[in-house]
């Protein structure tokens, strides 16, 4: 019987007693990693880095087969300032850049292909009167490559799932 990283995973969080399941979109929670399974099927693990001042997103697709791994840093108030994009082979592909208004709201994402430097991508994010963050519009400047067309997601997790250790920090 071939046994994936997810049921391996899983009997480490319960036996630590860490196991929380069900809050904020996140299917299973500790204090330092979330992992969330995608309508696809897919699922990503959230991690904090040791310093607590970046996150790291692992993908992997329903094989289980390693499909990206994003490297984000943060800024003095917990909020993302940029990521790096490998994909599964860990070959560095995009360097990303988040840039915000004044009421610390996301208003863009620029994607950098990281062999050329040059901007392939903008993602430009509205708010309505309640705050809610719309659907990106997305700008590719460059003629579509695979990897491209690979990464035609926003990168800023809709839900940071680590922001409320944030708060509770800064307050």
């Amino acid at each position: 019987m071939k046994t994936t990283p997810l049921l391996l995973f899983i009997p480490l969080l319960m036996t630590s007693g860490a196991l929380a399941a069900g809050q904020d979109d996140f299917n299973v929670q500790t204090a330092s990693s979330r992992m969330v399974k995608h309508e696809d099927g897919s699922r990503s693990y959230f991690e904090k880095t040791g310093d607590g001042k970046g996150m790291k997103k692992t993908t992997y697709n329903i094989r289980n087969v390693l499909v990206s791994v994003t490297l984000y840093k943060r800024g003095p108030f917990g909020e993302l300032r940029s990521c790096l994009i490998f994909d599964g082979q860990k070959n560095e592909l995009f360097f990303v850049r988040y840039g915000y208004d004044g009421n610390a709201n996301l208003r863009e994402e620029q994607m950098f292909d990281s062999r050329t430097k040059e901007l392939v991508r903008r993602f430009l994010y509205t708010y309505d009167a309640m705050g809610n963050r719309s659907k990106p519009v997305c700008i590719t400047l460059v003629k579509s490559t695979k990897d491209i067309e690979t990464h035609a997601v926003p990168t800023a997790p809709e839900k940071d799932p680590f922001a409320d250790d944030f708060k509770k920090k800064n307050k």
